[in-house]
């Protein structure tokens, strides 16, 4: 496979001596009006302002000015957010009360609200017209702490456009659900919500969770009612093939407020390396359910969204509802995708989406 798309993680020189967390990267002396972060000031030839720098020509072309940069603990810095990205998404917590069988990010039983502390300043500092995407772990396990997020970005950053992956089992308790109904009524936020089956049986196996189902449409119920802005996220497995329109005949009679429908294909990193056999399933061998779910999408008046689907692995029909979804960070592109007559419409192949777990690129002439 290629290189992904954009680079994202860079070494620090290792007489550089600075702490941990977020920073707002600047360029060249510009200061914005209001500061949240500490600075770090990158330079390409020469030193032109007085905040801690670092010199890094690779560093430099990778950034903006007012970009947002994450140092880690083993002197690596992160491009977290950036205007130069196809998608800025801040992780706030790697704790869940799911177990996701396909699982992204693994959780842990650890205390990390400083993620979430440190979000909520980076998003303050980062001025885009963009969505930022908010994800876990499950966000939502912070209760009031993530009240206290989103009234913090309400003051700071009203202008603030919010994605937040949620399983919504939050949304159960009502009062809850009132309380972010409140705080983002004046806002952009969409809360994008997974329900993998219209079987509780089959959902909660999947997420790793007895009762999780029951929790999750409660809490779907919950904050279509309230107004919340909902996207209802599917990913197609050996388990829940047969489940797509299912599920979106289910949202249809039982929700409100879901803006749109997405079927994920699944991406091979964490849990889901370990579980690949037992789970994934080739889109051509659910073609036929991808369609009946179009159908289904259609005649509810929910618009229908594939991601993370190479064109190359979808019929003809289907190609329509495809989505450029892939972050660049782990994007690739392959020399068969050379001359592909669909290449610019395509959204390419995970960089993980490889060996044992790889889709064959396929040029379309």
């Amino acid at each position: 496979m290629s290189n992904p798309i954009r680079r994202d993680y860079f070494t620090l020189p290792a007489e550089l001596t600075i702490d941990s967390g977020f920073y707002q990267l600047i360029k060249e002396d510009h200061y914005p009006e209001q500061q949240f972060l500490p600075r770090l000031c990158v330079h390409n030839t020469s030193n032109n302002c007085d905040d801690v720098g670092v010199y890094d020509s690779e560093l430099y072309q990778a950034i903006e000015s007012g970009d947002i940069g994450f140092v880690t603990r083993s002197g690596k810095i992160r491009v977290a957010l950036t205007a130069l990205a196809n998608h800025n998404t801040l992780l706030v917590t790697e704790r869940c009360d799911n177990l996701c069988l396909f699982c992204s990010q693994p959780p842990k039983d650890i205390d990390d609200e400083w993620l979430l502390i440190q979000s909520a300043m980076a998003i303050a500092a980062f001025t885009t017209r963009d969505d930022i995407g908010i994800s876990g772990g499950e966000p939502l396990l912070y209760g009031n702490s993530f009240l206290r997020f989103l009234t913090f970005l309400k003051t700071y950053r009203p202008s603030a456009r919010l994605h937040i992956l949620t399983n919504g089992r939050a949304f159960n308790d009502v009062e809850f659900a009132k309380s972010i109904a409140l705080l983002t009524h004046e806002m952009t936020v969409t809360f994008g919500i997974p329900l993998y089956s219209s079987l509780s049986s089959t959902h909660d196996k999947l997420v790793g969770s007895s009762g999780a189902f029951v929790e999750t449409l409660g809490g779907l119920i919950n904050a279509g009612n309230l107004g919340i802005n909902i996207e209802l996220r599917i990913i197609p497995t050996q388990l829940n093939r047969a489940e797509l329109h299912k599920v979106i005949e289910l949202c249809s009679r039982s929700l409100s407020n879901v803006s749109q429908i997405s079927i994920m294909n699944m991406e091979p990193v964490g849990w889901a390396r370990k579980n690949w056999r037992d789970l994934y399933i080739d889109p051509s061998e659910y073609w036929d359910e991808l369609r009946l779910a179009s159908v289904a999408a259609s005649r509810a008046g929910l618009p229908f969204f594939l991601f993370n689907y190479p064109l190359c692995h979808l019929p003809d029909d289907m190609r329509m509802f495809s989505v450029k979804s892939i972050s660049d960070w782990k994007n690739v592109y392959t020399e068969e995708c050379e001359g592909c007559s669909l290449i610019e419409q395509c959204g390419g192949f995970f960089a993980s989406d490889k060996e044992n777990f790889r889709l064959i690129p396929r040029r379309i002439l």
